[in-house]
């Protein structure tokens, strides 16, 4: 009778510790920053003028910066539908600089990946700065994003590109809407190396 009551109360600490570690990822997945929503209201781009564009986008970048300074180097998910979202920090450049990516996968398979986060300083020119940030809206299945070079210097912006991304049902990403593309500094992220 004893050893039936003590393998009831270890299969109840069994039960009770999966239970709480499922607590912990549900949690964690609630945790995962996806990026600031501003960036797809309507007006966004368009109050990013010459007066207060680079401090709303210095103010944003901190944000990202915050959120995923201490971000761990596991995968964390989002679901939606069928489609599970990853992020994942890689560091680059012999481990100073990192990159948010974020994945899609059906079925626990890769699907498709874009750069979610990317902050790269000293340029070799003026604007010495590049920044990439992005939104993931998972009521839509969209990804925003904005990429800009700047110059803490001059206090001065230039905008490469505003665009939404559709995420597909297959998993794919693609262009859904391109509202804004400079063609010369997309040339630049080029010479940069700078593209994902």
């Amino acid at each position: 009778m004893k050893t039936k009551s003590l393998l009831v109360i270890f299969l109840v600490i069994i039960l009770f510790s999966c239970k709480k570690n499922n607590g912990l990822s549900e949690k964690q997945n609630k945790e995962v920053f996806l990026g600031d929503s501003i960036i797809m209201e309507n007006n966004y781009f368009h109050n990013l003028n010459e007066a207060n564009g680079y401090s709303i986008l210095s103010t944003q970048n901190k944000l990202y910066q915050k959120k995923y300074s201490n971000f761990k180097y596991r995968n964390v998910s989002q679901l939606k539908d069928n489609i599970k979202f990853k992020f994942e920090k890689q560091f680059i450049n012999k481990g100073k600089k990192y990159r948010i990516v974020l994945y899609t996968l059906i079925n626990n398979i890769k699907k498709d990946s874009i750069e979610f986060y990317k902050n790269v300083k000293d340029l070799h020119h003026e604007p010495s700065n590049y920044t990439s940030l992005s939104y993931l809206d998972l009521k839509h299945n969209e990804i925003w994003q904005i990429k800009y070079f700047s110059s803490s210097v001059d206090k001065s912006v230039g905008y490469i590109l505003y665009a939404k991304n559709k995420i597909l049902e297959n998993g794919k990403i693609e262009t859904d809407s391109l509202y804004y593309l400079d063609e010369s500094l997309d040339v630049e992220m080029e010479k940069n190396k700078l593209y994902y």
